[in-house]
């Protein structure tokens, strides 16, 4: 009321009345009501007395909301964004996505690669991925999924780059100290590549290694086999990806020929698209492969062991089985929740409470699993023979 009665007597000094009272019809005290017709305009004094007025009551202005930048394409639950500090590798957008190219880093370190990665911005250059994942499986974002990056001759334009932190092992070809084939069997290779190179004669595996720059990329590690394996189901979603259309090796080993644009597949290994070094990017098209099959190998296992007890198996004679299969039923229930949201929830509360449960074990089995990958595999394959 105050303030109406000074913003009156600063429109119209001279008619400035006191209010009228009039009887509330519930209330016996009475209420005052302003009159608040005026006789005609007021004065630009007059107004500016009235903004005075209003302005002691006038709301705080709320200063504006800063402005949240989007976040980069790509950047799914668990990966590291390092768009800030290597995001002009990027030459631009990328017009299209058909695929996901497989790479390694040729440093034994994630620091190494981004170390050449900030050289490379020093100078102009564009060479480099989208996705990294160090040695310890961490996935980092280095520039926007949807970014052109040169990592793939030919197929730049339309391709996911991830490399994986490992560098290449040199293959002794003068058989010095070992002979070729002995420090290929001593390496630590996936499975069906292995045993491809071996099943060279002598005169093929040496030449399979001078054609390759006498350099072998080793099997990747259970948390970089965990992380690719998110990473790439993320990437298959969202841009629509057979998770089964994977490359294949050329002729002589050599990618140099083996695709074209047109027949690239949706997951591809660096050296079968572009001439680079055996094993760089095969070890994880082969691990994609058999992580797919994984559940139809314990589905698998199960009817086998269905079918020998059928048959008049004892259990204490299917022991060992049994206990493979439950096992491995257990690590796919596990598998199955892994990234969810309230399983990521669960966990972390079991962590910080110092308590382990349910999550925790899971978790565990799933570290177990991508650890001893290869291994579980050959039980499972040992089952069903």
């Amino acid at each position: 009321m105050q303030l109406l009665n000074k913003l009156a007597h600063a429109l119209h000094p001279a008619e400035t009345k006191r209010p009228e009272t009039v009887a509330h019809p519930l209330h016996p005290e009475t209420h005052p009501v302003v009159n608040q017709a005026h006789a005609g305009p007021t004065s630009a004094a007059a107004n500016q007395e009235a903004a005075k007025a209003l302005g002691h009551y006038a709301d705080a202005k709320t200063p504006a909301a800063e402005k949240v930048p989007p976040k980069p394409a790509g950047l799914y639950p668990g990966v590291t964004d390092l768009t800030g500090a290597y995001g002009k590798l990027a030459v631009g957008k990328r017009p299209e996505t058909n695929g996901v190219v497989l790479h390694r880093t040729e440093t034994p370190t994630a620091q190494g690669a981004l170390n050449a990665y900030s050289s490379r911005i020093k100078n102009g250059e564009h060479v480099g991925a989208q996705y990294l994942i160090d040695e310890g499986g961490k996935s980092s974002l280095v520039t926007p999924a949807d970014s052109l990056v040169y990592h793939a001759k030919g197929f730049n334009s339309s391709t996911v780059g991830i490399e994986v932190v490992g560098p290449g092992v040199h293959l002794d070809r003068t058989s010095k100290d070992k002979s070729l084939r002995k420090q290929v069997s001593d390496l630590d290779l996936s499975p069906q590549f292995q045993s491809r190179l071996l099943g060279y004669n002598d005169k093929q595996l040496g030449n399979v290694a001078k054609w390759n720059g006498d350099t072998i990329y080793e099997d990747i590690n259970g948390k970089q086999k965990r992380s690719v394996w998110n990473l790439t189901n993320q990437l298959a979603k969202t841009y629509n990806l057979d998770m089964s259309s994977l490359s294949h090796h050329g002729k002589d080993e050599s990618g140099s020929n083996n695709y074209s644009p047109q027949t690239l597949p949706d997951f591809s290994a660096h050296e079968h698209i572009n001439p680079k070094a055996i094993g760089e990017g095969e070890a994880i098209t082969e691990f994609l492969q058999t992580r797919q099959q994984y559940p139809q190998m314990v589905s698998d296992a199960q009817a086998k062991i269905e079918k020998l007890q059928a048959a008049g198996s004892t259990p204490d004679q299917l022991t060992q089985q049994m206990a493979i299969l439950q096992r491995e039923q257990a690590t796919l229930g596990a598998l199955n929740l892994d990234g969810d949201p309230q399983e990521q929830e669960l966990l972390a509360a079991e962590q910080k409470s110092g308590k382990p449960g349910e999550a925790t074990h899971r978790e565990q089995l799933r570290t177990d699993y991508y650890d001893d990958f290869y291994d579980r595999i050959g039980e499972l394959k040992g089952i069903t023979k």
